[in-house]
């Protein structure tokens, strides 16, 4: 009775199954440091804190260097129902799509700056949470205490079970069902032993029939190509585009006048582009001060179908527009405030100013690729400012990687210690540990004195953004002593095409520019000029097309690139606005 039995049970039990390919997950993955990045951002791109990362990578406090790797944990994205990925050498987006048990479009939308041309060993990509609930188990062994439980035919590999009827033989049943008895014996493994008969009654697992493949075709799997161009978007001309502004515009404060510009610039690169051909739709929405006004402000008006919003002003409201962008595929253009940070986990954030951390580490890459084999010293003025002391920490870590050290005196120091800390075979730059325009009022009769007694010694400055504002006050002196101004923007007071800007706005509008800094009219005509031939240009594909966009910028330009596969846009504009001895402004741009 026992082949009885045993068929019996194939029927009602629940044999043990093999479940699918589970990923070996862990606590944590490994990031490959890129250039200008700092532990702070890489934290903020996982959403851990620095200490945690300090944590893993002892000795990360005392500087990194791009090329290197870190251990960064996994906790935040797991708790989501998401986890981050290293690509090692081999691997290919099928793999890890069988690895994880979810399909390429759902890993490709989760990461949509992901390309066939930057998958590659030791890029991070995200692994989102599967839409089937039983993908991602990890296998854990059955315990022998526990009893099985009642399964279907299907689910024990039977497609039916047959009751043996009076003179039949296992050769005839086969025969019957279409299968061979070798199959018919191998389901039913009870029928191999020496003493087995068959008899009437007796039950037989017939098995489903072996799908015949030919033995020469190989099982092809999918290229990255193949699986990451079907969520690749095309690029198209765009006869008509439809963009938002989103700023606070009423209250007749000097704010508001500020964002009026902005707007009025926006509008004379609107009348251009239709001048050139181009259909333009704006929207503009007055957006108060407060989360509570913006978010009151889009269950009003449910703004749809415009390809980019370029706002807020207020860092408070970039969570409600950047979570309504998001929903809605919007592109959320943040012209003004460093502060926010929604570009780290949204897709679909532009942030125009980058937070000082991206912009002094860019100025220190810079001030490496230019001015490397000069002698750094800063110069301590005794009022340092916290901006400055971050681009001279940066500066510091950056040139450490090279073995370059860069050295210190007081501004009140003596002759002597200036001597000791410059170096009369190479050019000298200086870093005032300070922006403001008192250390420059102090510094450059001291240095007027020290270079009329020691002629001997090259003397150049290195400074800040904000010294563009003290030209009126300087500019002889930024001439004299060959100075350096890190900015991620210019506007050339003294030529270019700024009175040209300012002859359009004037006639347009029947009233001058603020004299504010940077110009709002001028960054409101590069933002929207930027996007709209973007746009036009692009449509959708615009984001696989950000470095071709061709503008003839009257201040700012744009080097928007994400901070992560799944992440938004950052731009990365830096440039040094050098004045030299001929009396010739030039612009000097960090190479890409």
């Amino acid at each position: 009775m026992r082949h009885k039995l045993r068929a019996v049970s194939i029927f009602l039990t629940l044999m043990l199954g093999i479940s699918p390919l589970a990923a070996q997950t862990s606590d944590t993955f490994v990031h490959t440091i890129k250039s200008g990045e700092t532990i702070y951002g890489i934290a903020r791109t996982y959403g851990v804190s620095t200490q945690e990362i300090l944590r893993l990578n002892p000795g990360a406090d005392s500087g990194i260097k791009a090329g290197e790797t870190l251990v960064v944990p996994q906790k935040k994205a797991e708790s989501e129902g998401k986890l981050f990925h290293t690509i090692k050498s081999g691997e290919t987006l099928y793999r890890l799509t069988v690895l994880y048990g979810v399909t390429a479009q759902e890993i490709c939308s989760a990461n949509p700056g992901l390309t066939a041309e930057n998958f590659r060993a030791g890029m991070v990509i995200m692994i989102p949470a599967s839409s089937n609930k039983t993908d991602r188990q990890t296998e854990q062994p059955q315990r022998k205490e526990e009893t099985p439980a009642v399964q279907t035919i299907a689910q024990s590999g039977c497609r039916e079970m047959h009751q043996a009827k009076k003179k039949e033989t296992l050769y005839s049943i086969a025969r019957q069902y279409g299968i061979s008895e070798a199959e018919l014996r191998a389901a039913n493994p009870e029928t191999n032993e020496r003493d087995y008969k068959l008899r009437k009654g007796d039950f037989l697992c017939i098995p489903y029939p072996k799908v015949k493949t030919p033995t020469n075709a190989a099982k092809r799997t999918p290229s990255n190509e193949e699986l990451l161009s079907a969520s690749q978007k095309t690029a198209r001309r765009q006869s008509v585009v439809r963009f938002g502004v989103m700023l606070p515009f009423k209250g007749g404060t000097q704010e508001n006048e500020k964002m009026v510009e902005f707007y009025r610039g926006a509008l004379l690169a609107v009348s251009a582009m239709k001048d050139a051909g181009l259909s333009v739709e704006v929207y503009a929405y007055d957006s108060g001060k407060t989360a509570a006004d913006m978010s009151e402000l889009l269950a009003r008006e449910k703004p749809e179908g415009l390809d980019f919003v370029l706002g807020p002003l207020h860092s408070e409201q970039i969570v409600p527009l950047g979570n309504y962008c998001k929903q809605n595929n919007i592109r959320m253009v943040v012209p003004f405030t460093s502060l926010g940070e929604n570009f780290y986990d949204n897709p679909f954030c532009y942030a125009v100013n980058a937070p000082k951390s991206f912009l002094h580490s860019q100025a220190a890459e810079l001030t490496k690729e230019v001015l490397g084999g000069a002698n750094l010293v800063v110069v301590d003025g005794g009022e340092a400012d916290k901006e400055a002391l971050s681009f001279i920490n940066a500066l510091e870590t950056r040139f450490a990687q090279e073995g370059k050290r860069i050295g210190k005196v007081g501004l009140d120091d003596e002759e002597t210690k200036w001597m000791g800390s410059m170096n009369q075979f190479k050019e000298n730059v200086l870093v005032p540990n300070a922006a403001d325009i008192k250390i420059l009022n102090r510094l450059f009769p001291v240095l007027q004195e020290f270079v009329a007694r020691n002629p001997e010694y090259k003397v150049k400055i290195l400074g800040y953004p904000e010294w563009q504002t003290f030209v009126s006050s300087h500019l002889e002196n930024f001439y004299r002593f060959d100075t350096y101004v890190f900015s991620s923007f210019f506007r050339n007071p003294l030529g270019g095409n700024a009175e040209e800007f300012e002859n359009s706005y004037q006639t347009a509008f029947r009233s001058p520019t603020l004299l504010s800094y940077p110009r709002f009219g001028m960054l409101g005509f590069d933002l929207a000029m930027y996007f709209m031939k973007g746009v036009s240009e692009y449509g959708p594909a615009l984001e696989e097309h950000l470095d071709k966009i061709v503008t003839t910028p009257y201040q700012h330009r744009f080097d928007f690139r994400r901070v992560s596969t799944w992440g938004g846009f950052v731009n990365r504009e830096v440039q040094f606005i050098h004045y030299d001895p001929e009396r010739n402004i030039e612009l000097i741009r960090l190479k890409k």
